[in-house]
């Protein structure tokens, strides 16, 4: 199933799919390391509607609640 990143859990993984955001912020989060295939895990969440943070290729990332709902990702299957 595809969802917002801003929705998932602390702890889970998932992988990205597709990144929905403006041309230049879209290249900023790939950049980033938030590119179709990679897998994203959220480590932190603050307050509702404020900044969370994400391990992705090694680096925890922080990123605004409006951001996150840009970039969609699939859950991690169990196999």
């Amino acid at each position: 199933m595809v969802i917002p990143l801003s929705q998932i859990d602390t702890g889970e993984k998932v992988r990205v799919v597709w990144v929905a955001s403006q041309s230049d912020m879209a290249r900023r989060l790939e950049d980033l390391g938030f590119t179709p295939g990679e897998e994203v895990m959220c480590v932190l969440r603050g307050r509702p509607g404020g900044m969370r943070a994400y391990l992705v290729q090694g680096a925890v990332i922080g990123l605004r609640e409006p951001n996150s709902r840009e970039i969609f990702v699939e859950t991690a299957r169990s196999d």
